[in-house]
């Protein structure tokens, strides 16, 4: 039954005639392509890794083509590359850069909703809670360290904005749609019916 749906909904995305997010392209450093795999099946998605330049992350259902609800990686530029390893130096050595991004981190720890990341829905908190555990407890040894949950808030915590949404923050260097240098920011959500 669960095919069936994602079948529809996937037929969805061809037949729909308003906006929607199509997807959202990130890079990795290079040699570092199994990890965005492992990454990103860790979080439940489906990867379609072809060889070609573009990997493709499905978020859930997309359509026959994998152009829409998805997300793609490829190895950085060379000119990303370089840039990204003289921030990463001018990071190293207590600079003025340093201490503005460890202003930057801790702003992130406190109030990850007010910080720019893309954001995976889950189809129900159960589901989420699942991939928390499998974060929190039975990450792939690669990842250990390069993927940290942040925050989680469920109804009812601190920090919570609604009580039918649950959002959970993670941190990632692995892949990012802007600088490596300064990871990406990743919410994971789920919605109950209000």
């Amino acid at each position: 039954m669960a095919d069936l749906d994602e079948q529809a909904q996937a037929q969805g995305f061809l037949s729909y005639k308003g906006r929607l997010l199509n997807h959202l392209e990130m890079v990795y450093r290079p040699g570092e392509r199994h990890l965005v795999a492992k990454l990103f099946t860790a979080l439940g998605c489906t990867v379609n890794d072809t060889g070609h330049t573009h990997m493709g992350i499905a978020v859930g259902a997309t359509d026959k083509y994998g152009l829409n609800n998805s997300l793609y990686a490829s190895e950085v530029t060379p000119e990303q590359w370089e840039l990204e390893l003289q921030l990463q130096k001018a990071l190293e050595n207590g600079s003025a850069l340093a201490s503005a991004y460890a202003g930057y981190e801790e702003k992130f720890r406190r109030h990850p909703q007010l910080t720019s990341h893309f954001g995976i829905r889950y189809p129900s908190f159960d589901a989420l809670e699942q991939v928390l555990d499998h974060l929190q407890n039975a990450l792939d040894p690669e990842l250990k360290g390069r993927v940290q949950v942040k925050g989680i808030f469920r109804p009812g915590d601190p920090g919570s904005y609604t009580d039918f949404i649950m959002q959970a923050f993670i941190k990632t260097d692995i892949a990012a749609s802007g600088l490596i240098t300064f990871g990406q920011h990743i919410e994971l959500q789920a919605q109950r019916t209000v």
